[in-house]
C-alpha cells in the first residue's frame, strides 16, 4: 500500500495586496523549507530573496505570476504562509529607550498582525513638464532580482529601477509604452534632478510590510514603540 500525502487539503485564504484578488495558500513544507535555509545561509541577498518569490509561488494554489508580484506583495505572502508553516509568532530583541536602562527584552511578534501599509500616497503620475508626464508602477521583486549588484551605488540601482518602472511616457499627442533601453536611458538622462528627485519619490513611497508594537521592558517597566518595516525587521 502506497503511503498517503500529507496536507493536501489544507487550505487558508488571503488577499494579494497589489490586485486585491483573494487567493487560497498551505504551508510551506519540508522540501521547500530545506531550500529556504539553505538560501538564508548563503548570505546572498539575491538568493534569499528567489527563495522566497519561488515559496510564494509554490504554496499559491492559484497560478501567481512570480515576475509581477510586487515587493509588497512577497513581504505579505510570505509572512502569512511562513506563520502557518513554523508558527504565528516570532520573538525579536528589543532595546528599552530608556537611556539609564537600555535593558534588552525578548518582543514577541504576532506575524499574522503584519499589513501592507503606505506612509504617504503618491500619484503614480509625475508631471516633469507642462506638456510631458511618466505614469510609474511599483517595483516587482523580479526588477530587484535582476538588477541589484553588490557593491553598485544608490544611483545606478535607483536608474536601473526607474527604467523597470515606467509604464508609459505621455505626450499631447500619445501614450509612448514601447522603447528600447538606448531611448530610455538617454530620457532619464535628460531629466534634471529635480525631475529624477520627483520619480524617486515614487519609488521611496511604495507600500510595505509594516506593523507597530508596544512593549514592556522586564528590566525597568518602561512601555516602548517598535517599528517593523520589511521583512529583514520581522526576521
Amino acid at each position: 500500500m502506497a503511503l498517503p500525502i500529507l496536507n493536501e487539503s489544507i487550505k487558508y485564504e488571503i488577499v494579494v495586496p497589489s490586485t486585491k484578488k483573494m487567493v487560497t495558500y498551505r504551508p510551506y513544507l519540508v522540501k521547500e523549507e530545506k531550500i529556504l535555509l539553505q538560501a538564508f545561509e548563503s548570505k546572498d541577498q539575491k538568493t534569499a530573496m528567489r527563495a522566497m518569490v519561488d515559496t510564494v509561488v509554490a504554496c499559491v494554489n492559484e497560478h501567481l505570476n512570480g515576475e509581477q508580484l510586487t515587493t509588497y506583495d512577497v513581504e505579505y505572502l510570505f509572512t502569512h504562509i511562513r506563520a502557518k508553516s513554523v508558527g504565528e509568532t516570532t520573538t525579536l530583541n528589543g532595546t528599552c529607550s530608556v537611556e539609564e536602562c537600555k535593558a534588552v527584552s525578548d518582543v514577541v511578534i504576532d506575524l499574522t498582525s503584519a499589513e501592507v501599509k503606505q506612509e504617504k500616497e503618491v500619484s503614480n503620475v509625475i508631471e516633469l513638464t507642462p506638456e510631458i508626464s511618466m505614469e510609474l508602477k511599483h517595483p516587482s521583486y523580479t526588477s530587484f532580482l535582476t538588477h541589484f549588484k553588490e557593491g553598485m551605488s544608490e544611483t545606478q540601482f535607483g536608474v536601473s529601477m526607474i527604467e523597470e518602472c515606467i509604464l508609459s511616457v505621455n505626450t499631447p499627442d500619445e501614450r509612448i509604452t514601447e522603447w528600447s533601453k538606448q531611448e530610455i536611458t538617454a530620457f532619464i538622462d535628460s531629466m534634471t534632478s529635480l525631475q529624477f528627485a520627483e520619480v524617486g519619490k515614487y519609488l521611496e513611497n511604495s507600500p510595505s510590510l509594516q506593523k507597530d508594537v508596544e512593549w514592556i521592558c522586564t528590566s525597568c517597566g518602561h512601555k516602548n514603540e517598535l517599528k517593523l518595516e520589511g521583512l529583514s525587521d520581522f526576521f
